[in-house]
């Protein structure tokens, strides 16, 4: 059994070129996400934290740390600290439009391929399609393959690349020139660039999304029945005092787990503040267990918050109402809907807006009430994999990821403003059935 899961986990990993990664991940136990701790439990603090690379994808085994290449990878930029955030306190508006004239200069057609190609620079194949030799390219913008056709003028164009907004306010087009992605010498060798494109290429074929892409553990056969065991044994496990989860939870000195982890985010009296269900159990190890907190992000963590939902497998999603909770999912849909950082973006310009559509090979899922993926909430803790293995992660771990990879400076794993946003994400799956752990699957997975 166990030989023939990890051959197809292999075959798996071949077709989605990730064998290299995720080999190292298999023999060494399971990977784990953008630890807030170091692999001694430690963790960094304020920016200097965020400066490291992240995800450091850490291992249980050997301590690996995960030499990621790019943005793509959640390296934070150090450069997204001059942009706004989801921060509570951060009052920064956004840059103001600039309309500069294009300078006076003849662009370079193939610096300009380059530059558009460029993952760092223009990376117009994250949204476009260019020319045939554009791989994965996306399609959350318009096919560019003959754009010289719509008879755009070069003032027009060269606007359109510095700062879109000057054409359309909510575009999700990020503002190149004005944020300082591009100069206006390569503003213009793009510009040249665009004025060769007269030959159509169609859109790549791409396969078809499934309501649910991913794996449910205990349910599917994958990689992710794994994190149900291990989050079992923290639970029988005892604390310093000898109490264990299940002394009270199953011995009925407390209530019942089933339905319960549905309810999180919720209001806690007690603290005065929403918090999520790594929160609960920390708290519940602090005060029951004479245990030190799990921090939030790390291997024990996440195994145990997954095991907590997989208990309540199947009930609704059903986050608690109240005065204090509306305040804190208001404030969750404020942050869902902000442009931040210096691609400008916010989680709705992808999950709403492009949703169902392809970032390079990102599918983008519908994060909104009857969307194709409105359970997205209800899946995490989840084993992502999205261009290299991440290992489980929690939702909050996610967020950071995306904001990281998008270069908005990331919050601190369990701050109001993860918080919130989380609960926000969460009503948007009300009625839904939990399905926490879940395991990404493939492309080419049927």
């Amino acid at each position: 059994m166990v030989k023939e899961f990890f051959l197809r986990y292999l075959l798996r990993l071949h077709k989605a070129g990730l064998y290299a990664v995720c080999l190292w991940g298999l023999l060494v136990n399971l990977p784990v996400f953008a630890q807030e701790p170091d692999a001694q439990g430690h963790r960094p603090q304020g920016h200097q934290r965020h400066m490291q690379h992240e995800p450091e994808m850490q291992h249980q085994a050997g301590g690996m740390q995960h030499e990621g290449e790019h943005m793509q990878h959640g390296m934070v930029n150090p450069e997204s600290q001059k942009y706004p955030t989801i921060a509570y306190d951060d009052a920064r508006p956004a840059r103001p439009i600039e309309r500069p004239a294009p300078p006076k200069m003849f662009g370079d057609a193939k610096v300009g391929k380059t530059l558009a190609y460029d993952p760092d620079k223009g990376r117009c194949l994250s949204c476009h399609i260019l020319e045939a030799d554009g791989e994965q390219a996306g399609d959350v913008g318009p096919n560019l393959s003959t754009y010289i056709k719509a008879g755009r003028s070069i003032d027009y164009i060269f606007q359109q690349v510095w700062d879109a907004r000057a054409h359309n306010p909510n575009t999700v087009m990020p503002p190149f020139g004005t944020h300082e992605l591009l100069s206006k010498e390569e503003v213009m060798h793009i510009v040249a660039y665009l004025a060769t494109m007269t030959t159509p290429v169609e859109a790549p074929v791409r396969p078809q999304r499934e309501a649910r892409n991913f794996y449910v553990a205990g349910e599917d056969f994958s990689f992710a029945d794994r994190y149900i065991e291990q989050g079992e044994v923290l639970f029988r496990q005892t604390g310093v005092n000898g109490w264990s989860c299940d002394d009270c939870h199953e011995q009925g000195k407390a209530p019942d787990l089933k339905g319960r982890a549905a309810n999180y985010p919720r209001y806690q009296a007690s603290l005065k503040k929403v918090i999520s269900l790594e929160d609960r159990i920390n708290l519940c190890r602090s005060q029951h267990q004479a245990s030190t907190p799990y921090p939030l992000g790390s291997a024990p963590s996440n195994q145990l918050s997954a095991y907590v939902k997989y208990l309540s497998r199947n009930s609704p999603i059903e986050p608690e109402g109240g005065t204090q909770t509306a305040a804190a999912w208001a404030r969750g849909e404020r942050s869902f809907y902000k442009k931040t950082g210096r691609l400008n973006l916010a989680c709705a310009d992808c999950h709403r807006v492009a949703a169902t559509k392809w970032l390079r090979g990102q599918w983008l899922s519908a994060i909104r009430p009857g969307g194709d993926e409105v359970a997205t909430a209800a899946t995490w803790p989840r084993h992502f994999i999205s261009g290299h293995d991440l290992g489980l992660i929690s939702l909050q771990q996610r967020i950071r990821h995306c904001q990281a990879v998008t270069e908005t400076f990331p919050q601190e794993l369990g701050s109001a403003e993860y918080n919130d946003m989380e609960l926000y994400m969460m009503t948007l799956a009300r009625d839904m059935p939990m399905l926490a752990p879940t395991m990404s699957k493939l492309r080419g997975d049927d």
